[in-house]
């Protein structure tokens, strides 16, 4: 072989070997995968993982064939190409390319915790893993996990969404996941014998006029002593309600009244009202409940750390006043149906709905110069305003009242269950008062009380309601008019309509409806009136049903029924449908024209030229 064919096949060779050592030593080194990402790219072909970078890509090697062959004599190295703990490098490139391991997609959010019924607790959300991006960039961090389940009525609140897990060591920009909000699906963590409590605890973003709530696995009982508080997060008290305390001073509507102890057992739950606006928006609040106060099914109750019950209330009152929503389980608004009102603008003129949800609202509401508003209740029979409010509480017509309504026009109260719980004896109690009420409505609702059930003056209009009780329970001044009601007397016999208008109006009149009564209640009248006071009292019944009515019908306590008395009644039936026998009926008392039972019928005659809506 000659000298110079040796010279260069050994040219060739150097030429081979610094070809290979390019690809060797500098691959183009992609950033770290996370531990929880893509899989992390493997070392490129041959070589060696480059040096710990931040993240960034390393620069590509010559772009020779395929077997190393063209690669630059250099192969310059990925000098930044990080790599990310526990990833390899990227597998270099063809003829000594910078190799990019394909970092995994970015990790989901975790799943919404489930609510849990009963005490079972919301699942949190998991936090997504972090992934390696292309190139060696960093996954990024998991997305948050989902609060809990929403609340359940009756305490099924769900525990806080767990923090979603951080993304493990990644490289750049492996952020951990965010923390889920606090959940208020299932709850962990109560005392024996409680299924659930409300306000939830940790809950967030919650009304600021919640009641209390505890239900127990059994029926509690209430003890005739102890203390249930509430407590700012520093320590200070700002609601206390004392089990000896018979009754509480509180202001409703801009009035104060004496009310009865606001603690209530509804089933398997104690609820106990709070003072109104005792508690403030965007505070964080504990309860304290002292042995004694309750006793639970299984013995002794007591709530007495700062950590068990708090809740933090919303950051600030709702911005739109013209639709009010309001639900015991801190889905609305408000959790009471005075603070919904109470948002309502004094002489209001804008259309105004208070959407109230299902559950039983323990409380006395007072309703002061609120005009062009409607209550909606979710459920008729599920929906219950109920406490007790009688004259021997406070002693006067406005005081005594469950719900007034004063100085108001245009309010709507419809599908909802208004009940007074003033037992028999206990004076009057009106469960419904609207008083000075133009054009105002009630329709499709149940109204119980004994004494005084209804105290109506104004313009009024009743579509499909019942109304409950046994001693004038309906009484005022009018005007009035029932249609496809009933009006049913409970507990004992009694007297249905006192009216008190004066001539030159109307004042109670019931078309095609029903008069029923309870067992106890078998000999009822009509209505009653002294003449000697109110000559001119009005009361028709139109094609109505009646059963246990006295014969007699009507009834005068003092004076001489005159031509100005007007105790109508036009064809009257008994529950089968049959013409009563009214030959008995008292004198004075009247059996109507056609011409008189038709102007009967128009609604726009009884209520002075209003035509009420239709729905």
């Amino acid at each position: 072989m000659t000298l110079r064919l040796r010279l260069a096949l050994i040219g060739v060779a150097v030429l081979a070997l610094s070809s290979c050592a390019t690809s060797d030593e500098n691959p183009g080194a992609g950033s770290g995968g996370s531990a929880a990402g893509g899989t992390t790219g493997s070392a490129g072909t041959s070589g060696a993982a480059g040096n710990t970078g931040a993240g960034g890509s390393g620069n590509s090697g010559g772009s020779g064939n395929s077997g190393g062959s063209g690669g630059s004599t250099s192969g310059a190295a990925g000098s930044a190409g990080a790599v990310g703990a526990g990833g390899s490098a990227g597998v270099a490139g063809q003829g000594g390319s910078a190799g990019s391991g394909a970092g995994g997609s970015t990790g989901t959010g975790g799943a919404i915790g489930a609510a849990g019924r009963g005490g079972t607790t919301g699942g949190g959300g998991q936090g997504g893993t972090a992934a390696a991006g292309r190139g060696g960039s960093g996954g990024q961090g998991g997305s948050a996990g989902a609060a809990g389940g929403a609340a359940g009525r009756g305490g099924t609140t769900g525990a806080a969404g767990s923090g979603g897990v951080a993304g493990t060591t990644a490289g750049r920009g492996g952020a951990g996941g965010m923390a889920g909000t606090t959940g208020q699906g299932g709850q962990g963590n109560l005392p024996a014998g409680v299924t659930s409590l409300f306000p939830p605890p940790n809950g967030q973003n919650l009304c600021p006029d919640p009641p209390l709530k505890i239900t127990f696995t059994g029926t509690p009982t209430l003890g005739s002593s102890g203390l249930i508080r509430v407590f700012t997060s520093g320590g200070s008290v700002v609601a206390t309600v004392d089990l000896a305390a018979a009754t509480v001073s509180e202001s409703i509507g801009g009035m104060t009244f004496a009310v009865s102890r606001p603690v209530f057992v509804d089933g398997n739950t104690v609820s106990v009202t709070l003072p109104p606006k005792a508690l403030a928006y965007g505070m964080t609040y504990y309860v304290n409940v002292a042995s004694g106060a309750i006793t639970a099914p299984g013995g002794a109750f007591s709530i007495t750390d700062t950590n068990t019950w708090r809740f933090t209330t919303m950051a600030a009152a709702p911005t739109n006043k013209t639709a009010i929503s309001v639900a015991l389980d801190g889905s609305g608004s408000f959790c009471s149906v005075q603070g919904a009102y109470d948002l309502v603008p004094a002489n209001n003129t804008a259309a105004t709905t208070i959407t109230l949800g299902a559950g039983y609202y323990h409380e006395i509401i007072r309703v002061n110069q609120k005009s062009n508003t409607t209550l909606q209740g979710a459920d008729r029979n599920g929906t219950v305003i109920s406490q007790t409010n009688n004259n021997n509480l406070n002693a006067s017509t406005k005081g005594r009242s469950l719900f007034g309504v004063d100085g108001s026009n245009t309010v709507t109260i419809r599908n909802l269950t208004i009940k007074n719980l003033t037992p028999q004896g206990g004076s009057q109690a009106e469960a419904l008062r609207m008083e000075s009420c133009d054009k105002c409505v009630v329709r499709d609702a149940t109204v119980i009380s004994l004494q005084d059930t209804l105290l109506w003056s104004g313009r009024i209009y009743a579509n499909n309601v019942l109304i409950e009780g046994n001693v004038d329970y309906v009484w005022g001044t009018g005007a009035a008019y029932f249609v496809n009601s009933e009006i049913r007397t409970i507990g004992r016999s009694g007297v249905l309509v006192q009216a008190r208008n004066p001539a030159s109006t109307y004042g109670y009149v019931f078309v095609d409806s029903k008069l029923t009564a309870d067992s106890a209640a078998t000999s009822n009248n009509l209505a009653r009136i002294d003449a000697s006071v109110y000559p001119a009292s009005h009361v028709a019944y139109i094609n109505c049903q009646m059963t246990s009515v006295s014969a007699v019908g009507w009834q005068l306590t003092a004076g001489t029924a005159t031509s100005s008395l007007r105790f109508w009644e036009y064809k009257s039936v008994d529950a089968n449908g049959n013409a009563i026998n009214v030959g008995s009926r008292l004198a004075g008392s009247q059996q109507i024209s056609d011409s008189q039972a038709t102007m009967m019928r128009d609604p726009t005659v009884v209520l002075a030229g209003w035509q009420p809506p239709a729905n």
